[in-house]
């Protein structure tokens, strides 16, 4: 008879360590037999235990949350994939709405991942954990289509900055760089977004009110709301 006896062991292990499965993910999982959930243990040699990032408040390495904003719960989920070539990591989500669609947010790469988080702070944006004692995660929100990354939303507080070398910071006219600069801004300014215009990053402009002796109001591309550039 063949003995299970480490295998049961190692299931105990893992119930322990780990809540019980949301349907939504359980039943994506159980479509996509190449993917499991992280396992720090297995994924991460000598990184973090799975204690330590639960101490962290990082465990387990997904969350439930509502993403797309139709009062239904979501979750987003950090996943691993064994190749021959080594470990693949990602991060994707699962929508109550479309409960049989994958919406990856980092797509399978050997950068290794130490979970997943909602963060900055509104409770609709998803950072995947790439370090966790560090302020240098990317963050990502819905737009409706995929997951975009620095995608703010109207109400938010953003820090006017840019990685752009060179480039005038300032507020525009209208929605466009060819536009006039109505006024020239110090790095790191604050500013209100009243109005998001564009599908994507790279179209992604907004129309934000600048707190100054008088308040400012005009246009600023998605590449003029770099706060990690005022982190520090």
């Amino acid at each position: 008879m063949t003995k299970c006896f480490p295998l049961l062991a190692l299931v105990a292990s893992l119930s322990v360590q780990q809540p019980q499965l949301p349907p939504l993910l359980r039943d994506i999982l159980g479509t996509r037999p190449d993917l499991r959930l992280l396992d720090p243990s297995i994924d991460l040699p000598g990184g973090y235990t799975i204690d330590e990032i639960r101490d962290f408040g990082y465990w387990p390495p997904w969350v439930v949350v509502d993403l797309d904003h139709d009062k239904r719960p979501d979750v987003v989920a950090t996943v691993v994939k064994v190749t021959s070539q080594g470990t693949e990591f990602g991060v994707f989500a699962v929508h109550a709405q479309r409960p049989t669609t994958v919406h990856w947010i980092v797509q399978l790469s050997r950068h290794s991942l130490n979970g997943v988080a909602i963060d900055h702070p509104a409770v609709d944006t998803v950072m995947p954990l790439y370090c966790i004692e560090c302020d240098s995660n990317p963050w990502f929100r819905w737009n409706g289509r995929s997951y975009e990354p620095g995608l703010y939303a109207v109400g938010d507080t953003i820090s006017i900055a840019t990685y752009e070398r060179g480039q005038t910071l300032g507020t525009f006219a209208r929605p466009t760089r060819k536009s006039k600069l109505i006024a020239k801004i110090e790095s790191c300014t604050e500013a209100k977004v009243l109005q998001t215009q564009g599908s994507s990053y790279k179209t992604r402009w907004y129309f934000v009110e600048v707190q100054l002796s008088k308040p400012l109001r005009g246009w600023i591309p998605a590449s003029f709301a770099a706060e990690s550039e005022c982190i520090g």
